[in-house]
Formats: structure tokens, C-alpha cells, sequence
């Protein structure tokens, strides 16, 4: 029996044997900042061309990975003080870097990304304007702690990344001072999260006294 229909007097071929939610896994999987179709569509057990049956272009695939993410996010809770808010921001803007491989990368190389993320940044600012803030207070601590959360994974991840060798960007750094690290003295902070939780509390207890008016 043929797997060919047919509706309103034309014929449709056969379904794909694939969904958007498919393709949108391979390319986390492969990171979503350096994924290439064709390893996507290896993933997904397909010929490349095949992609373009549910997403037009490789920036498609992204805003949905971005989309996926954003779903994800955790909102603040009704009648939460002004820090429970911003520490929830900063905390789950280090979730999704840590989860989602090459997201601090995209952030900064896309530039229309923070457009998937308009409405969470919406229930934050009004998280932030039910405590007397003003909005333009509220986008600027919002974008404050996003940009210094992001930029610091930035950092963390190439202490992190390895080389040919097996060796970590914190041990070539220590490699590369020797015993000249009067300046810097590198730290295993410098492959954690510890260093960016100290700037966090840094800007939030800077607030305490003065919000930026932009």
C-alpha cells in the first residue's frame, strides 16, 4: 500500500521522520554556538537537505534552540524583595550557560538573541517595579548582572577548555607566569562559579545604595 495521501485534490508526500524537537536536541548537543547542519542532520539520521524541510536557515535553528531555553527560565515569585530577584537572575542566567553548551557565546556573537527572553525580562523588571524601582533602574540591573554572569562563563570556559595535550587554559596560564605571578596569582576559583558569585554580590549590595537611573 502506497504511504502516499491524498488532500483537497493534491498529493502529499510522506511525513518527515523527524520534528523540530529533534533538531533542535542535536544542535545542543553538538553546542549551539558551533554546530553545523550537516552534524545536525548526522545526529538526526538524515541528509542534510533534509533540515530545510523544518527550518529555513542555521539563525532558525538557533532562535528555536534560544526559544527551548528561554522556556526554561525560572520567574520570580509574587512578592519577592528586590535581591530575591536579582539573585534569581544572575543564579539562572549560570544554569543556562552551564546546561546549554556555547549559549555565553551566542549571546554575545547573535545579536538579536535577547529578543527571545523580552517577556521573562518583563516579569523580572516587574518583579523589580512592585518593590519602588523604576523600570529603567530595573533593565539596567537586569542587564548589569546578565552581561557580568555571561562574560565571567566566558572566562571560566576557557580555564576550563582543554588542549591537544590534555592540559587546561587555568595550567597553561600557571604554566605561562611560572614563578613571575606577582600580579596575578591563578586561583581553581578561576574554573568555578566562586569569582562570580563575589562580583554578583558585589553589584547587588551596590544597589542597596545607589540604582543607576538609564
Amino acid at each position: 500500500m502506497s504511504d502516499t495521501r491524498w488532500a483537497s485534490g493534491k498529493k502529499v508526500g510522506r511525513r518527515p521522520a523527524f520534528t523540530k524537537e529533534d533538531v533542535i536536541a542535536a544542535a545542543m548537543d553538538e553546542d549551539i554556538d558551533r554546530f553545523t547542519l550537516a552534524a545536525v542532520a548526522d545526529r538526526v539520521g538524515v541528509v542534510t537537505t533534509a533540515i530545510y524541510r523544518l527550518f529555513p536557515s542555521r539563525d532558525d535553528i538557533v532562535v528555536a534552540c534560544l526559544d527551548t531555553i528561554a522556556l526554561t527560565i525560572q520567574r520570580p515569585a509574587p512578592g519577592a524583595e528586590w535581591q530575591e530577584t536579582l539573585y534569581l537572575w544572575a543564579e539562572e542566567c549560570w544554569r543556562m550557560c552551564e546546561q546549554y553548551r556555547g549559549l555565553d557565546r551566542v549571546v554575545y556573537s547573535y545579536a538579536p538573541s535577547f529578543t527571545r527572553i523580552t517577556d521573562v525580562l518583563g516579569d523580572y523588571a516587574s518583579s523589580l517595579t512592585a518593590r519602588g524601582i523604576t523600570h529603567g533602574q530595573a533593565m539596567f540591573a537586569l542587564d548589569f548582572l546578565g552581561d557580568t554572569v555571561f562574560a565571567c562563563h566566558l572566562g571560566v570556559e576557557s580555564m576550563r577548555a582543554t588542549d591537544r595535550s590534555g592540559a587546561t587554559g587555568l595550567e597553561r596560564v600557571r604554566e605561562a607566569l611560572g614563578d613571575d605571578a606577582t600580579g596575578f596569582l591563578p586561583r581553581d576559583g578561576w574554573s568555578d562559579r566562586g569569582e562570580v558569585d563575589v562580583k554578583v554580590n558585589f553589584i547587588i549590595s551596590g544597589l542597596e545604595h545607589q540604582w543607576p537611573e538609564v
